[in-house]
């Protein structure tokens, strides 16, 4: 039986968790914690039918220093679709159409190819229609935008695939206004919001207050006010960019729980898992036990609703800016569902950031071993890029540091195992885990399984177990692509007291660790990533281009920048 490993990496490890203080008060604590790290939204978060926290964090505005709220007026993105079906189950329920309809009952002249879509394609994505036409602010006619969508190339025969389209919930969008005889939003307005007492959802009928607008940053860069999605293109309509806050979507998933808008049986057709556990503008995961969708744009917004129905916790975030390039909620994401269920997590450290100028401390650095790294500067952070084993060891475990420490050796007795293996077949140098064997057939297995041709390996590194000071987890990389620059199959083997003791696999891509470095004082730095929950104070003294790096005291000196 092969165990799974899960990677912490913690240096500084504070645990809050249900054990301590209340599910909300641990949420609370943890986003305030993110805030220096870049974490700006607001969250709502239900419990048993109990709202247990409803509060912003970080800045609608930067410039007049604007902090989020539980009114603040964020974008839905794609969790939009949810509404955009909701409708259609509400006209199938008034007798208005049915889910297997042809689109062809609804469009004229439609072209031979797409005359067997259902709307029930179009709300699954199996369509087999094209994800976008163009960009989501490009205007368009309704007239010119249906004529483009009818006329785009077919993806695959309806039903025979998926691909998440945009312009299949467009199109839904018009279904329901040729049958309603009103517009989509004032469909959704009269049939779905008002009725769920809902006063803040929509495009431009809500009566708006202008200061609960946010900005939207995507890094350093303002990408402008949430009210530019009250004046939707047809690129947007039905399958994006409906405007909301924390407390209005919690009201609609209670709705959602009752029959008040949509009857059991239909509810029941919209939460059923179809091809890619896709239900009806939903994805039905883990047997229907998570409800769930996301959503954001390249501007820097982003949103997730994600509903755990046997636990009863809803969890609705928005996020109006990036952390490190990715959308805010797809940092925090893990965490706060492990605080929401009442677990344990490691909290990110409590600092205070002081103004400094860290351009002089870009560039390219060489360890007295030959070892090199590189401070960067991107999207406004000063980042350390860590990819060798010497550094992640100061950083991740420095009471252990050594240029030659356990997990350098055990990297250099891997790479040789491997290298070995992959050029005669010969599982032989594995025999220092006392287990060549059992390697040879996982490590087989596992490519055989993924299927892979030709795989190259990489050893990434190794660390010390957090449970266990006589583990190391040694993680290797496997791939097609020499370079490494795809998704590659990474091993995680477990020795303990230099012996095997178990491998897991995972899927991802291989490139430096990335930690911030955010000014604490003078010469000091927390680093750290909210990504990997990993990080170090450090201190950088030196100058002439000659430095050392302190970390817990532990000094290594003679660093040379190079470039």
């Amino acid at each position: 039986m092969k165990n799974t490993v899960t990677i912490f990496l913690f240096t500084m490890i504070s645990l809050l968790g249900y054990g301590q203080q209340d599910i909300g008060k641990s949420i609370d604590e943890y986003l305030k914690r993110t805030e220096p790290l870049g974490f700006s939204g607001a969250i709502i978060v239900s419990k048993d039918g109990k709202t247990i926290l409803n509060e912003g964090y970080g800045y609608a505005n930067r410039d007049n220093k604007k902090k989020n709220t539980s009114t603040s007026v964020f974008s839905t993105g794609s969790v939009s679709k949810q509404f955009t079906a909701a409708a259609i189950m509400k006209l199938e329920m008034m007798g208005k159409l049915t889910t297997d309809d042809k689109i062809s009952k609804y469009f004229e002249n439609v072209p031979r190819d797409k005359s067997e879509i259902k709307i029930h394609n179009l709300l699954t994505h199996t369509s087999g229609l094209t994800g976008a036409l163009a960009d989501d602010f490009d205007r368009i006619s309704k007239e010119e935008y249906l004529k483009q969508a009818l006329n785009s190339k077919l993806e695959f025969n309806p039903g025979d695939n998926f691909n998440y389209s945009n312009v299949g919930y467009s199109l839904l969008s018009m279904i329901i206004e040729k049958q309603s005889g009103i517009t989509y939003e004032e469909f959704l307005n009269k049939y779905l919001f008002t009725p769920s007492g809902m006063t803040q959802t929509g495009y431009n009928i809500p009566n708006w207050k202008e200061a609960n607008f946010v900005q939207i940053y995507k890094g350093q860069k303002d990408n402008g006010s949430t009210k530019m999605f009250t004046n939707p293109t047809w690129h947007l309509m039905g399958n994006g960019g409906l405007l909301s806050t924390t407390t209005d979507m919690m009201k609609w998933v209670r709705a959602l729980k009752t029959e008040k808008i949509l009857s059991n049986k239909a509810k029941e057709k919209m939460f059923t898992p179809y091809r890619n556990d896709y239900g009806y503008g939903w994805d039905v995961l883990d047997d229907g036990a998570l409800r769930q969708h996301d959503g954001g744009s390249t501007l820097g917004n982003g949103a997730e609703l994600r509903w755990f129905v046997e636990d009863d916790v809803v969890i609705m975030l928005f996020t109006n800016a990036t952390i490190n390039g990715n959308l805010g909620f797809s940092v925090v994401r893990e965490d706060l569902e492990a605080l929401a269920m009442g677990d344990e997590i490691s909290l990110p450290p409590k600092f205070s950031i002081k103004k400094a100028n860290t351009k002089p401390l870009l560039g390219t650095y060489q360890l007295p071993s030959g070892q090199q790294f590189k401070i960067q500067e991107r999207s406004g952070s000063t980042l350390l890029l860590i990819d060798n084993q010497e550094l992640l060891d100061l950083i991740s475990d420095p009471k252990n540091y050594s240029p030659n420490s356990p997990s350098v050796t055990l990297n250099k007795k891997f790479d040789d195992a491997f290298k070995l293996a992959f050029e005669k077949d010969d599982f032989s140098n594995f025999s220092f885990t006392g287990a060549s064997k059992v390697l040879e057939e996982e490590i087989k297995n596992e490519i055989k399984m993924e299927g892979l041709k030709d795989p190259h390996y990489k050893v990434v590194k190794s660390i010390l177990s957090k449970n266990n000071k006589n583990a190391y987890i040694t993680q290797v990389a496997l791939s097609e692509d020499p370079s490494f620059n795809n998704e590659s199959m990474l091993l995680s083997i477990v020795t303990e007291n230099s012996k095997y003791a178990g491998l897991g696999v995972d899927f991802g891509f291989v490139g430096p660790l990335e930690l911030s470095l955010y000014p604490i004082d003078k010469d000091k730095f927390q680093a750290y990533s909210l990504s990997n929950k990993m990080g170090a104070v450090l201190e950088i003294k030196g100058q002439n281009n000659n430095y050392d790096f302190i970390v817990d005291g532990i000094k290594v000196s003679n660093i040379k920048k190079i470039k």
